[in-house]
C-alpha cells in the first residue's frame, strides 16, 4: 500500500485503489484553470503588442495561476512576467501551469522549472482531472 500524500486519501474497494483529493486541493487547482484561460486572453494582447514593437524578448506580465486565494478567491492577485515563448512553453501541456515563486503548492503540483521570475509545476495525476478544460485543447503527455 502506498504511503498517503497530505490533502489526499486513498480509498480501496474491490481491489481498486482509489485517490481522493481534499476539496480545498481540487478548488485550488479549478481555480488554476481559470485563471489560465485569463492568462490565455493576455497573451492574445500581448502577441499583438510584440508585433508591433518587433521584440520577441519583450517581458509581459501575467497572472499567477496558483489558484490560491484566500476566502475561496478564484485565485492570487500577483502577476508573473514572462515572455510570450516563456509562456508558450508552460502551455505546451494542459496539466502545467506558471506561478510566481513561492506559490506552489507541493501536495497538489511539482516544480519542473524554477527561475527568479517564475515557476513552472505540472499537476499530480490525482488532480489532473480538475485541469483538463485547456482553452487550447492541449494534452498532459
Amino acid at each position: 500500500m502506498r504511503a498517503r500524500r497530505p490533502g489526499s486519501c486513498v480509498l480501496v474497494a474491490g481491489g481498486v485503489e482509489l485517490v481522493v483529493v481534499d476539496s480545498r486541493l481540487e478548488r485550488q487547482a479549478r481555480n488554476e484553470s481559470l485563471i489560465r484561460e485569463m492568462n490565455e486572453r493576455i497573451e492574445q494582447l500581448d502577441r499583438a503588442a510584440e508585433a508591433g514593437l518587433e521584440g520577441e524578448h519583450l517581458v509581459f506580465e501575467f497572472l499567477c495561476e496558483c489558484g490560491a486565494g484566500e476566502r475561496g478567491d478564484a485565485g492570487c492577485e500577483e502577476q508573473i512576467e514572462m515572455t510570450v515563448a516563456e509562456y508558450e512553453v508552460v502551455r505546451q501541456q494542459d496539466d502545467r501551469f506558471a506561478l510566481l515563486p513561492g506559490h506552489e503548492t507541493e501536495e497538489l503540483e511539482t516544480v519542473l522549472r524554477r527561475t527568479e521570475r517564475y515557476v513552472i509545476v505540472d499537476k499530480k495525476p490525482e488532480a489532473e482531472s480538475f485541469v483538463e478544460d485547456d482553452p487550447r485543447g492541449a494534452s498532459s503527455n
